[in-house]
């Protein structure tokens, strides 16, 4: 007999053993929960299959999430899952019996009640809200017996490129997170302390706690339920096609089958078929003809107008300064998290960063769980009596405890760095916590001069906040998959430990001429690294063709890029439209990590709110206030009060230990009563019972 059907039969015992019990609903491992009253299971019955198309730099996927009822009830399930943290959701398909189903966006709080009233009228429903850019949950209402829903989600973004390589990154897990105490919980009405629980969003008034408040997390298999819970459950097609051929293709995080079409064209998929949803899935490409400095892409609207995106590269001459001493602060998460392979993978870069430490240079090393600690009182001379005993303290560090990101801030940005030196703070980290806004806006109003280059480090970390650190840190963000091989992961540490130095390119400005463009985003351009670009989107109002200048200080003189484009009103690139309206998103949300009275225009919260929820509207994109639902025509479900709650099953992380899904305050995780335990044994040995009986019958 497998584990995995013994454990489904378990709990399918536990349901029915439930309907004698007198207790209240249990939890079982936070979200999937075994209940004493028969009121929820555990769902593994999931597969995702995703459909990417790449055309150049723009990416269009279909994501289709088919969830089956293997019980002999009805189901409410829920199911949480990443995207891409810049992808624009635009559109969502329900297929239930033989019903096709086109979603509608509405406004959060009316989606919610749309869903519910369907599901309390037994038609099948599906509900797709975000959390965090890179974190949605799907509820299915009504999931019959023998009877699969299947849902296709669609989005679409631009894939930037890094280090000289466009990149397509399909995030496939969300990983645990930490959640201090008091965040994501409203205050009380009185203006007093947080009250326990959590309100809903829509609530009358607005507070950080809103944009930190974290849906409940599943269960997870090896962790709090057995490993054989979650298999093998995503497949992929991928088709890469490209104005000019390609050079390089490569996955660094899967074994693909790659079917070569043309030199401008290729096909893949997982070598395996299936694989299990355990790490981010990666593609880097190159091409082989030298790329523009300053490439244009545009799209139409007869009743809008024009849309396009300008690709900004600094000239390949370039190279940073390295005249400039620096003080290089080594931040290092030791939370639980981190235990095992990141640990130790962030060891390795340590050793690799102050292998490259010039003599002019001076560090600092903290570390950071539930408080924050540094290797030294001050400042010390990169000499290499310094260095080799920084070298020995890092080796020396291990993962446990919680993750209070903003005690390792403080640590590092609190102190003014000295008159004539430039403060590179390095922040290794796998983001796995939930008040990240707190963090953001910390970095934002005590960064100073100093700029912060945060390195991702796991095989699923939090994209979201790792992204958001580089750009709001005016450094950059780079990941490190820790499951690598030895002999990878060094030489990767080493090469990103390379990558230390000044922008090549700072204060960069577009210079647009006569074109006539307007609603430029971001409204702030990054300074750019080498190996990096930057992605502006923007409006026009009618067709026309002129010079656009970019220009930037390089450590030596000013540099300028001179091109000729053609803002054009050929309606052949729709998704540009899109794109469009998630920077604009992306941008009003930037605005919440400053405060109200220092923000440009003193816009307020609710303003920045109300203008979010027009995009996401007007534009149908999935934002935090808009939310994509479907109901079917039909009732399927004659008694919907008799429906078991069932969470999707997670699997664990690749790479990190039990230690991350930590204690019950962490991520919610409950752990069962000694009565559900009883249970639970009880069930087992009457299934195993069962089981022989069978088969010596």
């Amino acid at each position: 007999m497998s584990l995995r059907v013994l454990w489904t039969g378990l709990v399918v015992v536990c349901s029915l053993w439930g309907t004698v019990q007198a207790d209240p609903v249990e939890k079982m491992a936070g979200a999937i929960e075994a209940s004493l009253d028969g009121r929820s299971v555990v769902l593994a019955a999931l597969e995702n299959h995703y459909d990417v198309a790449i055309s150049g730099d723009v990416v269009r996927v279909k994501v289709r999430q088919t969830f089956s009822n293997p019980y002999s009830k009805p189901l409410r399930a829920r199911y949480l899952f990443p995207l891409n943290r810049g992808a624009a959701v635009h559109a969502m398909t329900m297929r239930v019996g033989d019903e096709v189903v086109q979603a509608e966006i509405q406004e959060k709080l009316e989606a919610q009640q749309t869903f519910e009233k369907a599901a309390k009228a037994g038609k099948a429903a599906s509900l797709l809200e975000q959390h965090r850019p890179n974190m949605f949950t799907q509820r299915i209402a009504n999931l019959m017996p023998n009877l699969p829903i299947s849902i296709d989600i669609e989005y679409t973004h631009t894939l930037p490129k890094v280090d000289d390589a466009y990149e397509l990154v399909i995030p496939m897990v969300v990983g645990p997170r930490f959640q201090p105490a008091g965040a994501g919980v409203p205050p009380s009405s009185d203006g007093g302390a947080p009250v326990n629980g959590t309100a809903s969003v829509h609530e009358s008034g607005f507070g950080q706690w809103m944009l930190e408040q974290l849906p409940a997390y599943p269960g997870t298999a090896g962790v709090d339920l057995p490993e054989q819970v979650v298999g093998d459950r995503v497949s992929l097609s991928l088709v890469l096609e490209t104005p000019v051929p390609l050079d390089a293709v490569v996955s660094p995080t899967h074994t693909l089958s790659v079917r070569e079409v043309s030199s401008s064209r290729q096909e893949m998929s997982f070598a395996a078929g299936q694989v299990q949803d355990n790490r981010d899935f990666v593609l880097r490409f190159s091409l082989a003809a030298d790329a523009p400095t300053a490439g244009l892409l545009t799209h139409w609207e007869t009743e809008e107008g024009g849309y396009f995106s300008l690709l900004i590269e600094p000239p390949a001459e370039v190279s940073a300064d390295q005249t400039l001493p620096r003080e290089m602060v080594f931040l290092l998460d030791c939370s639980g998290s981190m235990s095992g392979l990141p640990m130790d993978a962030s060891k390795r870069f340590m050793v690799a960063a102050l292998d490259t430490l010039r003599p002019t240079d001076t560090f600092r090393i903290i570390r950071f769980s539930d408080s924050a600690t540094e290797f030294s009182s001050q400042p010390l001379q990169a000499t290499a009596a310094n260095v080799a005993r920084g070298k020995s303290y890092a080796r020396s560090l291990h993962g446990s405890g919680g993750t209070m990101m903003t005690e390792g801030i403080n640590q590092a940005l609190s102190v003014p760095a000295p008159a004539g030196v430039v403060r590179n703070v390095v922040f290794l980290t796998d983001g796995y916590i939930g008040n990240e806004v707190s963090v953001l806006s910390l970095v934002k109003s005590k960064l100073g001069d100093a700029r912060l280059f945060a390195f991702g480090v796991g095989a699923g970390v939090n994209r979201y906040l790792m992204g958001e650190l580089g750009r709001v840190g005016r450094g950059f963000t780079r990941y490190y998959d820790p499951t690598r091989d030895e002999e990878t992961v060094t030489a990767v540490a080493a090469q990103l430990a390379a990558r230390l130095e000044s922008p090549v390119l700072t204060d960069v400005a577009i210079d647009w001429g006569d074109l006539a463009v307007r609603d430029v985003l971001p409204a702030t351009l990054p300074d750019l690294y080498a190996g990096d670009s930057i992605r502006v989107t923007g409006r026009f109002a009618q067709p026309q063709s002129g010079a656009v200048t970019v220009s930037g200080n390089t450590p030596r003189h000013r540099a300028e890029i001179r091109r000729q484009v053609e803002l054009a009103d050929v309606g052949q690139r729709p998704a540009l439209r899109r794109i469009w309206a998630r920077s604009a998103v992306a941008e009003h949300m930037h605005a919440f990590i400053t405060p109200e009275p220092l923000r440009e225009n003193k816009v307020t919260n609710a303003w920045l709110k109300e203008a979010v929820t027009k995009l996401g509207l007007q534009h149908e994109i999935a934002t935090r206030w808009t939310s994509f639902v479907a109901v079917s025509r039909k009732v399927y479900n004659q008694a919907p009060e008799d429906a078991l709650d069932a969470d999707v099953a997670l699997p664990k992380v690749a790479g990190v230990t039990k230690a991350a899904y930590g204690a019950p305050a962490m991520t919610g995780f409950g752990a069962p009563e000694p009565g559900l335990w009883l249970s639970l044994l009880i069930a087992l040995a009457t299934l195993g019972w069962w089981q022989r009986r069978a088969v010596t019958g």
